[in-house]
């Protein structure tokens, strides 16, 4: 059996395919990257733990009339290319994003097992197309289900990526230590891969009121200028503008301010740090805002929307965190599925056997 992989556009949807395919990979099992040219996936091709292949698919959602007609024409060309390489043993599962459309259209083509896995709690008008034709939908959180047949939705969680897994064994000093931090309270910031303008000047309006010592991602835009503020104000904290080794950085993290991507929500989880969720307002459905709204609902969390957002509503939230931290710690734990990898693979060799 051929396990043919695609998902990308954004790290959001690219990052979970890869964890995927990671543990395909480790059990023994062939498969193959299908990606776009124009998505983020491309610039990390040497990532891919596997054979891949590119086309040129393109984004639908958000673009006026002409844009939607060349999305369309791009994706089916997309899809009779990538048909061409499905081999006779060979089963498909997509994670999302424009980039993904290809193979789930030449999967249909072709006739062969199709399978889906949905990030967010709202899910994307590929999956929602797509589901029409797939044997399996897995999904992360709950609130997903109502979007899919009952028969189809299967609570897995999202995969994640081995290091973040081997991270797990990590000792908070040790982690701390090989960053250069000390062995004290610490806020971890960060607004996904791309940054967020947003948190990041309410991070140093919290770090200034709190002089706690912090992680702050800040992504590539804000960095300098952000990096030039706490060194000029002597705040401990540590400014990155990306890092791979957030096995680390999590690791060494009291509680944290963050986004509500699905990726994000998920490691956090994975490492028990009790978060403030600040949901990005504009995101496609509002997708964020409820998937934190299933954190705070399982008592792993806060949710906070960005317009009531000031420093000191944040610190306050903050330190009823801290105040619970291990009550709140074992309960965001009770999300994140670790072997999430593996209950997906098992549920695809089941069908075929």
């Amino acid at each position: 059996m051929k396990i043919f992989v695609s998902g990308g556009g954004t790290g959001g949807h690219f990052f979970p395919a890869i964890a995927f395919m990671e543990c395909v990979v480790e059990k023994g099992f062939s498969t193959f990257f299908v990606g776009s040219f124009r998505g983020i996936e491309y610039r990390l091709k040497d990532s891919i733990p596997a054979d891949r292949t590119f086309v040129a698919s393109h984004p639908f959602m958000g673009r006026g009339i002409k844009d939607k007609f060349i999305a369309l024409y791009k994706n089916l060309v997309g899809g009779l290319e990538v048909s061409k390489r499905l081999s006779a043993d060979g089963v498909s599962i997509t994670f999302g994003g424009y980039a993904s459309l290809p193979l789930g259209i030449a999967s249909i083509l072709r006739r062969k097992s199709l399978y889906l896995h949905e990030q967010n709690s709202i899910p994307s008008q590929t999956n929602r197309l797509l589901s029409n034709f797939a044997k399996s939908v897995f999904v992360t959180f709950e609130h997903s289900k109502n979007y899919f047949p009952k028969d189809k939705a299967i609570k897995t969680g999202l995969p994640v990526r081995k290091r973040l897994l081997e991270g797990l064994s990590l000792k908070v000093e040790e982690a701390r230590r090989e960053l250069s931090l000390e062995n004290q309270l610490t806020l971890l910031v960060m607004g996904g891969s791309q940054g967020a303008s947003f948190l990041n000047q309410l991070a140093t309006q919290v770090f200034s009121k709190t002089q706690w010592q912090g992680i702050h991602i800040t992504g590539e835009k804000d960095y300098k200028k952000l990096s030039d503020f706490y060194r000029e104000k002597g705040l401990k904290v540590l400014c990155l503008p990306f890092t791979e080794s957030m096995e680390l950085v999590y690791r060494a993290s009291t509680v944290a301010i963050s986004r509500a991507g699905a990726s994000s929500i998920t490691e956090l989880s994975l490492y028990g740090i009790p978060t403030l969720f600040v949901p990005y307002p504009y995101a496609v459905y509002d997708h964020q805002f409820y998937n934190a709204k299933e954190i705070e609902d399982i008592g792993g969390g806060f949710l906070l929307k960005e317009g009531d957002a000031n420093h000191e509503k944040v610190i306050e939230l903050l330190e009823k965190l801290l105040q619970d931290k291990e009550s709140f710690s074992q309960r965001i734990k009770t999300f994140a599925n670790p072997l999430a990898c593996s209950v997906i693979l098992e549920y695809i060799l089941k069908d075929r056997a």
